[in-house]
């Protein structure tokens, strides 16, 4: 997408440069013509597109009322392109964005975590994918109502974004289910799932329904690393949920890593 944004303003931009000069050249009838066409060419590049055209449109070799006319083209359309990718970009932010969150969407988390995965297969290295489930969720909605469990999911995804590092990317899946895609090895996405886990009971879960009587909130979580537990992105969602299941099994409010879900089943076979 910006591969193909970038060279259109190129393109734009070689216009513009093949107007001007030809604003120059051409026969004194035709520069008017030319001069506007180019100074709306070369305002493709936004604001700061426009204000060079129209320094360029201010010097050009034609009669004021031309220049100004220019000037003014130049100035109109580099601010209408700015505000028109300004717009995409914020669209295209609302369209991987969930809404009650404020994290991103399983759209968007899947779509990067098949680049990413791409990635570490080219160049090497580990990414770890962490399934977190809010522990008995349905029961605090049927107890509190809707409001109350949206309140509750909104508190839990601004825990996530908070006490995730920089480099992870948090996503809510849908439901009560979030997904975090840590960079690196099943020991540093423990710490990570450790970290969000523990900041979730803490949770004052009393301000967020009408009883105003604090309810202990856990989150169960499970971890998978590929290319450790997994050859591919659904081998990984796969495994992790495996390890969150088992942490659901083992009692909630606890992480589970698949590599040690693989070192019991060998134990059990052994």
């Amino acid at each position: 997408m910006r591969g193909r944004a970038g060279g259109a303003r190129q393109l734009f931009g070689l216009c513009a440069a093949a107007l001007g000069v030809g604003a120059w050249l051409a026969p004194p009838q035709v520069r008017p013509t030319l001069l506007v066409l180019g100074a709306i060419a070369a305002s493709a590049g936004g604001r700061i597109g426009g204000c060079v055209a129209a320094v360029a449109a201010a010097a050009a070799p034609v009669g004021v009322p031309v220049k100004a006319a220019a000037v003014a083209a130049a100035l109109v359309a580099g601010e209408l392109d700015h505000r028109h990718r300004r717009d995409r970009r914020t669209l295209r932010a609302r369209t991987f964005t969930d809404r009650l969150t404020g994290l991103r969407n399983y759209d968007y988390f899947s779509e990067v975590l098949r680049s990413e995965l791409a990635r570490v297969r080219r160049y090497g290295g580990c990414m770890t994918l962490v399934l977190l489930d809010i522990d008995r969720f349905k029961a605090y909605n049927d107890t509190h109502g809707h409001g109350a469990g949206n309140r509750l999911l909104a508190s839990v995804g601004h825990v996530v974004a908070r006490e995730k590092r920089d480099a992870d990317i948090a996503a809510r899946f849908g439901g009560e289910e979030f997904a975090l895609l840590v960079p690196g090895r099943a020991t540093e996405a423990l710490v990570v799932a450790e970290r969000v886990r523990q900041a979730i009971a803490d949770i004052p879960t009393g301000a967020l329904h009408r009883t105003r009587v604090p309810d202990i909130v856990t989150a169960s979580a499970g971890i998978a690393t590929f290319p450790v537990d997994a050859r591919d992105a659904d081998e990984l969602f796969e495994q992790a949920d495996r390890a969150l299941y088992d942490a659901k099994r083992r009692g909630r409010d606890r992480v589970v890593c698949a590599e040690h879900l693989h070192e019991d089943e060998g134990r059990l076979a052994g």
